[in-house]
């Protein structure tokens, strides 16, 4: 573990004069909604620059964030400072190879494309349609509370083969934990994720020994069963915990961004409803737009130069993944919504190197039954209104009003 380097006065000073646009960004331009423009300048202009707010430097072109991200950079995510472990504890997101590699080759398996499709693309479109079933006939409705949260948690249940109880407890412990990971010095939210993390924990370790018991197929029996795994109960519940976020905060977030970017762009729309086939990379395209996960963190455990920035061991690197996926020399044009993109994968919304989502097939096939589902199920699909997405380091709307043609 290493603890990040303090810059002196001097030192600040003349990073800041030497990048003047990364002197001036602040937190909420990575925040707010409406601010991206901030950092396509700040792309072209600083594509590395010192992020004097933060402390550290920041990255928004594809090209750095992806040598950032090689294990051959010399990055780590064992750092003292680290607010994704401050949030959710130790894990395989919180932690390096070798320790990393055995902490994650137990849930390897069964997250791989025909695997997750096959095992919960079924259960996946049951879910879909229970929930419809409950507001179709509404004729309007808020898409978080009536459809995403309990459709991410439901499934995020079956997944890991545990009872995870009522959604909005299961919601909120989430909300709290993505709340924890900004890096703005205030250790309220970092106390909540404490608490969140504690009863989590409990509820996880209950189901655990039940479900051990019952003998039930399941990812959490295959990995318990495992004879190569080596697992503790609290080893497997901390590496829950990190597959769950995934199978919740982001989905949320994917359904609910995709949906928006849809209902945005009418032309888009007609052609997911004449050919269903093209929801895929509707999918695609909204989380290179819209990535529910917006920022990356490193330090570094040894010095490295990227794109001719000296960048000095201990200190913190950020990645900003709106801006990498907006890049234009790997993105043409952009901002536009194109749903027959061809690379739109090349974005980073899944990350990249050893820490790679490894949930990427499920949540793809996920989001894809459940606009699916939506646009076919929901007639003459309409946005009332919508609070537009933002977030620090998750980011998805506020919240998505509907309507449609009610049977």
């Amino acid at each position: 573990m290493i603890s990040q380097s303090v810059i002196s006065d001097s030192e600040n000073l003349i990073r800041r004069s030497r990048f003047p646009l990364g002197a001036q960004l602040t937190i909420a331009d990575m925040t707010d909604a409406g601010r991206e423009h901030v950092l396509d300048e700040l792309r072209s202009r600083e594509p590395v620059t010192w992020f004097a707010e933060l402390g550290g430097w920041l990255i928004t072109s594809r090209e750095g964030a992806r040598e950032m991200l090689l294990p051959k950079s010399g990055a780590t995510v064992e750092a003292e400072e680290n607010m994704v472990r401050a949030s959710l504890g130790t894990m395989m997101l919180t932690v390096d190879a070798p320790a990393h590699d055995r902490l994650r080759a137990p849930f390897e398996r069964p997250f791989r494309a025909r695997e997750a499709e096959q095992a919960f693309g079924g259960f996946i479109g049951d879910q879909a349609d229970r929930l419809i079933d409950r507001f179709i006939g509404a004729g309007a409705a808020e898409l978080h509370s009536v459809f995403a949260a309990e459709f991410a948690v439901a499934v995020a249940g079956h997944v890991i083969g545990l009872p995870l109880g009522e959604s909005k407890s299961i919601d909120s412990y989430y909300a709290d934990f993505a709340a924890a990971m900004v890096y703005d010095g205030d250790p309220e939210p970092v106390l909540r994720a404490e608490r969140a993390r504690a009863q989590l924990n409990e509820l996880l370790l209950a189901g655990l020994n039940a479900h051990r018991a019952s003998g039930v197929p399941s990812l959490t029996n295959e990995v318990l069963r495992d004879p190569a795994s080596e697992l503790t109960d609290d080893e497997v519940v901390a590496q829950l915990r990190v597959v769950m976020f995934g199978a919740v905060e982001t989905i949320q977030a994917s359904v609910m961004s995709t949906l928006l970017l849809l209902l945005t762009n009418q032309d888009s729309m007609a052609q997911c409803l004449a050919d269903p086939d093209l929801i895929t990379g509707a999918v695609d395209e909204g989380i290179r737009l819209i990535p529910p996960v917006a920022f990356i963190e490193r330090w570094m455990q040894k010095p490295l130069t990227i794109g001719g920035v000296g960048i000095g061991a201990g200190e913190f690197v950020g990645i900003s993944v709106i801006a990498v996926n907006r890049d234009p020399t790997v993105f043409a044009d952009p901002l536009t919504f194109d749903i027959t993109r061809g690379n739109a994968r090349h974005g980073l919304g899944f990350s990249a190197g050893e820490h790679h989502c490894l949930g990427v097939h499920l949540a793809r096939t996920q989001t894809v039954i459940a606009i699916t589902k939506l646009l076919t199920r929901l007639p003459d699909l309409t946005l009332v209104s919508a609070i537009p997405p933002a977030g620090f380091a998750f980011r998805r709307p506020g919240s998505l009003e509907i309507s449609w043609r009610a049977s």
